[in-house]
């Protein structure tokens, strides 16, 4: 995407969807306290700033899966997607892959408590293994006054994860596959929801940079908290374990759209951006060290590959150039269970820790610029800033997550 704009070929903003009025009126029936407050500090963007979705999506690479930046890359590694309360350890998703509408049907009337008649003009009407967001909804508030407590569980989680971490492009729907991760409740802690989160992020941002995509899936809003390059409300203090991103509002677009983002995204520095905003703040938010596994995660039948090497900055160590991206696996679930404590203890002694902020290898930069494409637009559109080795602490600058 980058090198089309850069040779003129512009396709624009994308349609990005948002479901957060949906969980706004979810929140509105009785549920327990911790439920509730997930929703409202952590899901609670009901606006998608289109232009700076559009334009992170525009400088993703797909091989590395790491947005590109004139600075070096930079990824959202599973320490980030931990800070939302979702797990990066236990096993990945196995959802059935070979969904029909019989079984679709089957498992909403045996699962979710809906009736076969209900079912199957569900499914019929939909053409499709999936449901209707509001269908579900409607479900849902039958099921508590029917006192069919666990089928409203069911339910509920189903309508929550389609709505955020597992959203499709249609953002009205979910995946009826989906339901068979919720047939035993106590089991849900079992799976890896952060990989879960990431794998579908990854993936419906490497479908944002074909050119000829036009709309995204996915939790997209994940996107969009950065007070430095758009323009946001601040919603005053807000609990020290909840993520820095619960202190914005994102109530509007900054002028210019698409256009301005790119021109900003174009002109940051080194000094713009903090690599590890949490490391004096580990009592309420604790370094999840399986974000230092590297090699392939999995959601159901979607691999992505996780290279932590591209975006070392981000866990404190100097940023060296990194080896080329491996072949996946024949089984990636194996190597995630069974080679955990051995990459971890790989990436200790392999990567030293950075002596000062933001330390690089001497030929990492020349290595950098010419492998990469980091400006959207050739200059001198573009405003384009040397690579200081070294900056200052500012408190206005960039923080990531």
């Amino acid at each position: 995407m980058a090198r089309g704009i850069w040779e003129g070929d512009d396709r624009g903003s994308l349609k990005v969807i948002n479901c957060g009025l949906k969980l706004k009126k979810f929140a509105e029936v009785p549920m327990p306290n911790v439920v509730q407050h997930w929703i409202l500090f952590l899901a609670y963007l009901t606006m998608a700033d289109v232009g700076l979705i559009s334009a992170f999506v525009e400088r993703w690479h797909i091989e590395t899966n790491s947005f590109v930046f004139l600075f070096g890359q930079m990824t959202i590694p599973l320490n980030d997607v931990v800070t939302l309360y979702l797990s990066a350890h236990c096993k990945f998703f196995d959802a059935h892959m070979n969904m029909n509408t019989n079984n679709t049907a089957r498992d909403a009337h045996e699962f979710l408590g809906a009736t076969w008649e209900e079912t199957c003009a569900e499914i019929t009407y939909n053409k499709c293994v999936q449901y209707l967001l509001q269908w579900l909804c409607d479900l849902y508030n039958r099921l508590i006054q029917s006192n069919m407590f666990e089928c409203a569980a069911r339910m509920y989680l189903l309508h929550l994860v389609g709505s955020t971490i597992l959203a499709d492009k249609t953002h009205t729907r979910v995946e009826g596959k989906y339901v068979s991760l919720f047939i035993d409740l106590d089991r849900c802690q079992d799976y890896s929801w952060g990989t879960a989160s990431l794998v579908v992020l990854y993936d419906n941002m490497r479908y944002g940079t074909i050119h000829d995509s036009r709309q995204l899936g996915g939790y997209m809003t994940l996107l969009q908290h950065f007070p430095r390059i758009s323009k946001r409300g601040d919603r005053g203090a807000v609990p020290a374990h909840l993520p820095r991103a619960c202190r914005w509002n994102a109530k509007y677009a900054v002028e210019g759209g698409l256009m301005t983002y790119r021109r900003r995204l174009d002109a940051l520095l080194l000094e713009d951006v903090v690599f590890t905003p949490y490391d004096n703040d580990r009592a309420n938010h604790p370094f999840a060290l399986t974000s230092m596994f590297s090699r392939y995660l999995r959601c159901g039948g979607v691999s992505v590959p996780y290279q932590l090497e591209r975006c070392l900055q981000k866990f404190g160590r100097i940023q060296c150039i990194p080896c080329d991206i491996p072949r996946a696996p024949n089984n990636i679930d194996w190597e995630w269970q069974t080679t955990m404590r051995a990459s971890v203890a790989a990436f200790w002694s392999l990567y030293p820790i950075a002596t000062f902020l933001r330390e690089v290898i001497a030929d990492y930069y020349a290595w950098y610029l010419n492998v990469s494409h980091p400006l959207i637009f050739p200059p001198p559109t573009a405003i384009a800033p040397s690579i200081p080795p070294t900056v200052a602490h500012d408190p206005h600058i960039l923080h990531l997550f």
